[in-house]
């Protein structure tokens, strides 16, 4: 049985979980740009210790990715209704512009 929350409403709660999701989205996002950008200085970069250090950044960062896709895998199943998706990424949007002015 869930867990019955006393102060937190159901559009808290919403929002706290589109957060989380929109941050690992960006985490991915993040990733897969230094994944092209690993790969694509490994094109061309000559042997030596540089190379080598891309190279373990490149493999770091396809193991994160691994990571991501999972925690994303297992979020998924806990975003609420996309209309409700949708009001909290709306809610979270006007905060963060109330925030920024």
């Amino acid at each position: 049985m869930p867990r019955q929350y006393r102060v937190l409403s159901q559009e808290e709660m919403d929002d706290i979980v589109v957060e989380f999701f929109a941050a690992q989205e960006r985490d991915m996002f993040c990733h897969e740009l230094n994944k092209q950008r690993y790969e694509e200085m490994l094109k061309v970069l000559p042997e030596g210790e540089y190379r080598q250090r891309v190279a373990r950044l490149l493999a770091e960062t396809n193991e994160r990715m691994a990571e991501v896709e999972a925690i994303i895998a297992k979020t998924e199943p806990q975003l609420p209704p996309t209309a409700r998706v949708q009001a909290a990424a709306q809610r979270i949007k006007a905060k963060s512009a109330k925030a920024g002015s």
